[in-house]
Formats: C-alpha cells, structure tokens, sequence
C-alpha cells in the first residue's frame, strides 16, 4: 500500500461518485443489459477498493499483513471487465461461462499468492523467503499485471476495430462508439508510463510512487468518463449486433439507434 495526500484526496470524491454512477446505470432502462452488469461490476470494483485505501492506516500494516494489498488486485481485474464489457457493448456473442472465468484466474492468484503466501512473510509468519525474495516476488506480479492489463487493452481495441469496420460497411452514419478508441489508446499510454516507472525502480532499485499514484487516479477518472458517456449517450447501448452475424441484425436496432443511423 502507499500513502499519499493527494491520492487520497483524489479517491474520497471518486468512491462516493462510483457508487453513484453505479446506482444510475443500473436504473437505466436498456436493452443492453449484459454491457451494464460487466461495467457496473468495474465501477463497483474500483469503488470498493478505493474505500479500502482511503480507510488505511500505518497501523493496519502489522496486524493485516496476509490482506493489507488485497486493493492492488483492481490491477488484475480491471483488463477483464474493460474487455468483456468491450464485448458486451459492441453485441459480440457472450463467451461460454468456463471462458469468462478464466479471465479471472491471475485475480485469483494475486489474491492467494499476495495476499497470504507473501504477506504472512512479511508479517514474519512465514520465513521461507528472504526480503530480497519477497521483493522480487512483488516486482514479478507487478509485470504479470502490466502484461495482463497491456493484452486486454489490446485485445478490446481489436474488438473494436473490426466492429468499426463492420460498421461502416453496413451503415452510412457516424459511428456512435468512436469515442471508444481515445479510452484504449489513453489507457495504452498510462500503461506506458507505468512501465517507465517500473523501469526507473528496477534501475535504482527504489520504490518511487510516483507514477503509481498517477495510473491510479488517472485510470479512475479515464473509467468515469466513460460512465459519463454511457449515462449521457443511451444510444450507445443500442448499438446493433455486426459480428459473428452474416445478415445484417436491423431487428436487434431500438427505434431512437435506428432514427439515429436514418439521419
């Protein structure tokens, strides 16, 4: 865990407002329902843990050892609700429930491994490992993260891309899931500095973070923008099913998505 003034300032408005946001999306009456449920359980997500780092205290860190980390997990979870909401919004068939489950085996272990193994060592529970290796083990789910989070971000703008294309094959409007691209590329270019800033402690062997904080807030906010979009654009959850479709889906279309593509 870090402490951090300004982190914390920003994350105490940020955890009231994504349960607020949450609880709108939620009462909004579309059609697209599956598309709210993964990003509402993101929202959610960030909101829980961001109320478990602004209740830390120093002295936590003792007595909670084996769970004190358990919000670095939004890390690991963050790239799978990104890409299946990606894949829910864009009306790709849903992904068998054993898939979908995978996604979320890396959260799994962070949590065993992090949360228990790890930290019972640096409670002094544990003493198989030495700080040195404690600390490597840190550095190695740090990269594991940034991987995972860099191929989902990957993965959703392919998804993207080719339902785009779809798109403007089928239909000679404005694409209302344009917006969709400056979230992924944002998010690439955090993941980005991210990594120079992981680069820089592996160089000096110092925990800066600095950088860290930054991902943080700036991912939150980047995530809340794109409710703010959800909340003010209903269209967006109409868009209609292109892939995995050979005929066009103009049936799947609500009547205000299809006036919209009819102007």
């Amino acid at each position: 865990m870090i402490e951090n003034t300004w982190l914390e300032i920003a994350l105490y408005p940020g955890c009231i407002q994504g349960f607020f946001l949450a609880y709108l999306l939620q009462r909004k009456k579309q059609s697209n329902r599956e598309a709210v449920r993964y990003f509402n359980a993101l929202l959610l997500t960030l909101s829980i843990l961001m109320l478990l780092r602004v209740s830390y205290q120093p002295s936590f860190f003792k007595t909670f050892a084996e769970i004190i980390l358990l919000p670095d997990v939004i890390l690991f979870l963050a790239g799978p609700f990104i890409f299946l909401f990606t894949r829910a919004l864009l009306r790709l068939e849903p992904q068998p429930k054993r898939i979908r489950l995978l996604h979320f085996v890396p959260a799994m272990i962070h949590v065993s491994v992090v949360n228990t193994f790890l930290g019972l060592h640096l409670k002094g529970i544990l003493t198989y490992l030495s700080m040195r290796q404690v600390f490597i083990g840190f550095l190695w789910i740090e990269a594991a993260a940034m991987l995972s989070l860099g191929i989902y971000l990957c993965l959703s703008l392919h998804t993207y891309y080719r339902y785009r294309e779809a798109f403007f094959e089928k239909y000679a409007a404005p694409f209302l899931g344009r917006f969709l691209r400056v979230f992924f590329v944002a998010g690439l270019v955090l993941l980005t500095f991210w990594m120079a800033g992981f680069a820089y402690k592996l160089n000096h062997a110092q925990n800066d973070y600095h950088i860290y904080t930054l991902f943080w807030v700036l991912l939150v906010a980047a995530i809340y923008l794109l409710a703010f979009k959800i909340l003010t654009t209903p269209s967006i959850l109409e868009l209609p099913k292109l892939l995995d479709n050979k005929q066009p889906d103009y049936d799947s279309l609500s009547p205000s998505a299809l006036q919209e593509l009819e102007q």
